[in-house]
């Protein structure tokens, strides 16, 4: 398979329609503008910076609001909220539009409101507390003495003792009176002599004094903290009509959601002139078109008056990868997107990934209680909750792994590990001896497997898991092989491969036929001794690259050996279940029992679920990256991003866009 053949669009429109054909185009997801060579110095810049800033601006005030009013919003929240159909064009006629617009701008005055009453609030709040100490202090706080004598007001650490105090003042012409003790220190007022005030200050600065000033504060502290408690009610009043004002204004919420898929989809469209240019009459277009849509981009540009020509790509030209895969593949490409798209033109292994990713999974967390879960829970999501297309392939996804899970489940006799047996045995009495027992191959215990039980059997499953490494490798080859033939290099495809086959056909076949096996390990060495240094120059060269070709051979043992990491996988997730099982009915058939095992079995088996989803994900991923996309991939290819519209809330259905999907 390979990647949806592009085609390099140049289109010359008139100016004045260059905003409405890149919605249009956006419409229909099917071109991709790249930058123009810019080299004639008569082209002039297209986008409008002005409006790109102005459009800035306000999709960052309504990002800003958005949260505020999802927060209060009364409207029924799901994690998978479908997207709202509606007509843009009817949204701005009808006034929705510009309604929106000051549900915008007054949510936007509304928090800035409410940040400066909280600050306010925080003020008043810390000044109440500084006022509550001084309670019992008769005079006022801005009193600072008389003609003679200074008046001072602080306090003092809560560990200095009065006797400490006195010590300290008793050469002084100092008065001292304790007004409160409390937790973070010694409240205190004292009357000097204004000559002694800075002798005075000195004193009680040594024991730790921190002076009070309540400047502009007349009356005493207990007047000026029920002032400041009238000030606090009143700007909780302020916010409790402001947050109920939000509240209402929440209810326009979809509006403003609409209205921000609006704004930035102009906005894209916007940015993307800025890869255009332009004269004082035409616009110039650029970009790449899946060969595909190429009769639907061209009713669009025609409708426009546009010139247009399509081309293939020329050499040196980088086009944007588009996969192009059946329903079931589509689901896969987003593991391959996780490693690098292929280079344009080459081979786009998906399908073939699918199929060996469908059946690692499925051996490496081998459940059919987990599998069915899991597919319930993955197709289930998909039918009930309607995700977008991203989320949607995510869980299709793990939804056929499920499947997967539940077939390799049913041969290895695995059901939320082995509690059918757990139950029968701990729960209903059944002695160990009389215990059921399916397997295929002998056992010394009860199993439900129709093929083997791996914790009983690991030989077996790992005999199992290097064999299906064997045939992803060699169907990694094969790919190669396909590729060389389909470049015409049939030598390549035969030394390079084939040789090899016929090596591990001897391998194979030495442990059933010794004698064919030897002939058949003999010729292929030879084969990869005499033709891997074909290129080299020189006959000792030559014996040199084929000594290394056959080297090579640790390289795939060290491949294979890495699929072991299935049975690791696969029995780590028996055993734990296993564990959660033998938890679950340790207490017998007692009522306590039952509640007990009702409790762990969901928490433990869901807890062994999602552990065992992830690393399965991680390793059977791995082994498609390193060890079979290794055998033939050439990365590097760019994803094909056409210009879209903005989604995320709502589409467009206007007449215009009706039209635009039933081409």
């Amino acid at each position: 398979m390979s990647v949806s053949r592009m085609e390099k669009l140049t289109a010359v429109l008139p100016r004045a329609d260059a905003d409405a054909l890149l919605r249009r185009l956006m419409r229909l997801r099917a071109v991709s503008v790249e930058r123009t060579d810019g080299g004639d110095e008569t082209l002039l810049p297209l986008a409008n910076e002005a409006r790109i800033a102005a459009l800035t601006a306000s999709l960052a005030e309504i990002e800003r609001v958005l949260p505020v009013l999802t927060k209060r919003t009364r409207r029924k929240k799901s994690l998978f909220r479908p997207v709202t159909e509606v007509a843009f064009a009817e949204f701005e006629a009808d006034g929705r539009m510009e309604n929106a617009r000051r549900v915008v701008e007054e949510t936007g005055k509304i928090v800035s409101e409410q940040g400066k009453l909280r600050a306010e609030l925080e003020t008043l709040t810390a000044r109440g507390r500084a006022l509550m100490p001084y309670f019992e202090l008769a005079l006022p706080l801005d009193f600072a003495g008389t003609a003679h004598t200074v008046f001072l007001l602080g306090s003092l650490p809560a560990g200095v003792r009065r006797t400490a105090l006195e010590a300290a003042t008793e050469d002084l012409a100092l008065t001292v009176d304790i007004i409160s003790a409390q937790p973070g220190g010694i409240y205190i007022s004292a009357i000097c002599h204004k000559d002694e005030q800075e002798r005075a200050l000195r004193a009680l600065s040594g024991l730790g004094f921190t002076r009070a000033r309540f400047d502009a504060s007349h009356g005493t502290a207990k007047r000026l903290f029920d002032a400041n408690e009238r000030e606090i009610r009143a700007v909780h009043e302020t916010l409790e009509r402001l947050e109920n004002r939000l509240g209402v204004l929440a209810e326009r919420l979809t509006d403003v959601e609409i209205l921000a898929d609006m704004e930035r989809t102009a906005l894209l469209a916007e940015e993307s002139k800025r890869r255009m240019d332009a004269t004082a009459q035409c616009a110039v277009l650029t970009g790449w078109c899946p060969a595909r849509e190429r009769e639907r981009v061209t009713e669009v540009l025609e409708h426009f008056g546009a010139a247009y020509e399509f081309a293939p790509p020329d050499e040196g030209d980088d086009p944007p990868i588009l996969l192009h895969n059946n329903g079931y593949a589509r689901n896969f490409e987003w593991v391959l997107g996780m490693y690098s798209y292929p280079r344009y033109g080459k081979f786009d292994p998906t399908f073939v990934m699918s199929i060996f990713y469908f059946l690692i999974f499925g051996l490496m967390f081998a459940d059919a209680g987990y599998g069915l879960l899991l597919s319930a829970v993955c197709f289930g999501g998909v039918r009930w909750l309607k995700p977008r297309e991203g989320m949607k392939r995510f869980l299709l996804l793990f939804g056929y792994c499920g499947i997967s899970c539940i077939i390799c489940g049913v041969l290895f006799g695995s059901y939320f590990g082995n509690f059918p047996l757990a139950f029968l045995e701990n729960v209903v009495g059944v002695a160990p001896e009389n215990l059921p027992r399916l397997s295929l191959l002998p056992s010394a215990e009860g199993n439900l497997a129709v093929l083997f039980d791996p914790l009983q059997n690991p030989m077996a499953f790992l005999v199992l898991s290097l064999g299906v490494g064997a045939v992803h490798l060699l169907a990694g080859m094969a790919v190669k092989a396909f590729l060389l033939c389909r470049e015409g290099k049939w030598l390549d495809a035969l030394c390079d491969i084939v040789t090899y086959w016929v090596l591990f056909a001897g391998i194979g076949a030495v442990f059933f036929y010794k004698t064919v096996g030897i002939i058949l390990i003999a010729s292929g060495a030879g084969l990869i001794v005499l033709t891997h240094g074909r290129r080299a120059k020189g006959p000792v060269m030559k014996i040199m690259g084929g000594l290394l070709g056959l080297y090579d051979l640790i390289s795939y043992a060290s491949d294979l050996l890495s699929y072991s990491r299935i049975l690791a996988l696969g029995l780590a997730a028996s055993v734990i279940g296993q564990v959660v099982n033998i938890l679950a009915t340790m207490k017998g058939a007692s009522f306590f029992g039952f509640l007990l095992m009702i409790v762990v079995f969901c928490v433990g088996h869901v807890l062994n679920l999602v552990i065992n989803v992830l690393g399965t994900f991680v390793h059977t991923s791995r082994l498609q990256y390193i060890e079979f996309f290794g055998k033939f991939y050439e990365d590097g290819g760019r994803p094909f991003v056409p210009l879209a519209p903005s989604d995320r809330y709502a589409e467009d259905t206007s007449p215009e866009q009706e039209a635009t999907n039933e081409q």
